[in-house]
């Protein structure tokens, strides 16, 4: 046991020695990144379930508007059903979804589906939390992002708890469908299945550049993301 936790408490130290550098600085951004970040939960039989993550950008002093992904809301008309917000999974705010970019097409098979193939537009929505005068990230300009440039995000992975992570931007032409396409961008950046929505902030715009919306599998180290000039398009 002793040799297990020696190696273990190498391993962590490695890790550590190599991620200092790039992490240095950034603690900053990290919490204004947090402090801006939200997890979506709906109602279920028996509880509450967090779907996906999202991010705030402007505030008032009764609503904050959240960025996230399209494709947290289909499958269900959350416009009829009640869904909350919240930043510590203990206080709760009701919530209504204005505007999704994803458009359902007249030749899709039944109004549940969650096939993107019977969608058309862009993978992002915009959510109105009734809470205001709260924390936001500003919206910066993904045509500025350039491949290997640094990367954040904050969200929910597994649906357990808000996670920072660091990554840098890996592609800047990626495709989520025949109809669902508008050269979405690529990252190198950890992401799980409750990631969806997850703003994806520019450290050196210290701003919202994108939206999280997709991954190779349940969790993975590349992440595909909306840029945010589709949304503000």
């Amino acid at each position: 046991m002793i040799r297990v936790v020696a190696g273990l408490t190498s391993i962590l130290l490695m890790l550590l020695a190599g991620l200092l550098p790039a992490w240095a600085g950034y603690e900053e951004l990290f919490q204004t990144a947090k402090n801006a970040s939200w997890a979506i939960y709906v109602r279920e039989v028996g509880g509450m379930k967090a779907i996906c993550s999202a991010g705030a950008f402007e505030t008032t002093a009764t609503t904050t508007k959240l960025i996230t992904a399209g494709h947290c809301f289909i499958g269900s008309d959350l416009r009829k059903t009640d869904f909350l917000v919240t930043q510590d999974h203990k206080r709760f705010v009701k919530a209504e979804l204005v505007t999704n970019g994803l458009k359902m097409t007249k030749s899709a098979r039944k109004a549940t589906s969650t096939d993107l193939d019977d969608f058309e537009g862009d993978d992002w929505a915009i959510i109105r939390a009734h809470i205001g005068n709260q924390a936001v990230m500003p919206i910066g300009d993904s045509d500025a992002l350039v491949i290997g440039e640094d990367l954040i995000i904050v969200g929910l992975p597994f649906g357990v708890d808000f996670l920072a992570v660091q990554g840098i931007v890996g592609s800047k032409d990626l495709s989520l469908s025949t109809l669902v396409w508008n050269h979405y961008l690529g990252a190198n950046l950890y992401i799980a299945s409750g990631n969806s929505g997850s703003a994806v902030v520019s450290v050196k715009q210290r701003a919202i550049v994108g939206v999280i919306v997709a991954g190779p599998g349940g969790q993975s180290s590349m992440a595909i993301f909306t840029p945010i000039k589709v949304v503000k398009e």
